[in-house]
């Protein structure tokens, strides 16, 4: 007697089919999982697709800022190293473009390639409004047109997102600082090595990233009395999901911030987990039991020498014990080859 592998595996299915019951039970376990935005105006979205209802627990990858000073290469092979982790979709803390310039061509060029490199991750990716994306009057208007809303909340997978602004509202940057600004932005496009030493050497001299008087306003996260209605209301709105996630671009709870303080009274006893980027340099505190993580560098420059300078990625699983974090440096983030396929990432 001839017995066809399609025969049996028909027979098995049937044989471990779920009954009725059971498959609603499953269906009831993901009541919630699918992606639902809390801001529902029209227009464009700060993501450039909604992620699927999949089965399977919420698994989503951070990443830290790409600029200033984007390291070039670094960010588009992680986005390729990032889709080897199959996300349900990818989190940007934000600085992605260089900015600051009132050249709506150029702040154009600047998005269309990080939309072009976003697409290699080959799943949805999501915005923040980082100081470098979010400054001079060009750089706002492309924001708005392109992104719409700088901050915004959504569930999925019985998680709560709130990804948030510190730029509400921006600080631009002086006109003469924007064209030094740019003269370096230039020269790492064409000698990226003689940047970066540049940079370690002030480094080394004591400097910081963010030095300077005009950079102190740099270290001021601004988050509007608008933002935290939002914030309260959205809280209200969502009491009974598993975790809240929230990003910010500047770690506010560094900085002192009334807002950054208004919205952990808000949180309350709820467990969360707050993601920021801005300093280029990886940090974990624990505050009130909670998790805040303050990611590196996604392409950009060195602002800080030590060991929390690295480019990286983190993959985040929500199990129901709560989060699993895999932060993974890109020059250890491997193929089947062993390749990284990176040549300057930290």
């Amino acid at each position: 007697m001839e017995f066809k592998r399609s025969d049996f595996l028909k027979g098995l299915l049937a044989a471990t089919a779920l009954p009725a019951a059971a498959a609603i039970a499953a269906t009831d376990a993901n009541a919630g999982s699918a992606f639902q935005p809390d801001n529902t105006a029209a227009g464009p979205n700060p993501w450039t697709a909604a992620p699927r209802a999949t089965p399977g627990p919420l698994r989503f990858v951070v990443i830290g800022d790409n600029t200033g000073l984007a390291r070039p290469g670094v960010f588009e092979q992680a986005m390729r190293q990032v889709s080897w982790l199959e996300p349900d979709f990818v989190l940007s803390v934000g600085d992605l473009i260089e900015g600051y310039t009132n050249d709506r061509a150029e702040i154009d060029r600047q998005w269309d390639a990080i939309e072009r490199a976003a697409a290699l991750a080959g799943c949805p990716f999501l915005f923040a409004t980082g100081n470098h994306d979010f400054n001079s009057p060009a750089a706002v208007e492309a924001w708005k047109q392109r992104r719409g809303a700088i901050y915004y909340a959504f569930t999925y997978k019985r998680a709560l997102f709130l990804v948030l602004s510190t730029e509400d509202p921006p600080i631009p940057m002086p006109r003469d600082m924007i064209d030094q600004f740019y003269r370096i932005v230039a020269l790492m496009k064409k000698d990226p090595d003689q940047v970066e030493a540049m940079m370690r050497k002030r480094l080394a001299d004591g400097a910081n990233g963010h030095d300077g008087e005009y950079a102190k306003g740099l270290n001021v996260a601004n988050i509007s009395d608008a933002q935290l209605a939002f914030v309260e209301q959205a809280l209200k709105r969502h009491s009974d999901v598993d975790w809240t996630f929230v990003v910010v671009h500047k770690p506010a709870w560094k900085m002192s911030s009334p807002a950054m303080a208004k919205i952990q009274l808000m949180l309350g006893q709820r467990p969360y987990t707050v993601f920021a980027g801005h300093t280029h340099y990886f940090t974990h505190d624990r505050l009130d039991g909670r998790d805040f993580i303050n990611m590196a560098t996604t392409g950009g420059i060195v602002h800080e020498l030590g060991a929390g300078n690295m480019d990286h990625a983190m993959l985040v699983t929500l199990t129901p014990g709560g989060p699993v974090y895999a932060n993974t440096r890109l020059n250890g983030l491997m193929n089947v080859a062993g390749d990284t396929g990176q040549t300057r990432a930290y």
